[in-house]
């Protein structure tokens, strides 16, 4: 199911590449949303991108062994994009509930 899923927001993000270089609306509509929250679209993008190296570098041995050092000790890369995508998630849920309105 991971597989799938990791599959999936590959696919998605080749994509969106693609229609990037191809396409000049789809480029509009990218920088307008951009340019409308900057902050957002940035967390979005690190956050996917994250996803994206924590699937592959659980997948292909080559990306699993780079070591990242943090604090004086070394992570591999797959480990801290994982942790990094955990996190990531947790802020955005947290931003969305903190965003919707309360009744009192």
């Amino acid at each position: 199911m991971g597989a799938i899923i990791g599959l999936m927001i590959t696919c998605f993000a080749a994509v969106g590449v693609y229609k990037l270089f191809t396409q000049s609306d789809f480029r509009k509509s990218l920088f307008g949303e951009f340019a409308a929250s900057p902050i957002e679209t940035t967390f979005i993008f690190a956050l996917c991108a994250c996803m994206l190296l924590f699937f592959w570098g659980v997948f292909i041995p080559a990306l699993g062994t780079i070591k990242i050092p943090f604090m004086g000790k070394r992570y591999e890369l797959w480990a801290v994009a994982g942790i990094a995508s955990l996190v990531g998630f947790a802020i955005m849920v947290f931003y969305t509930w903190l965003k919707t309105p309360r009744s009192r």
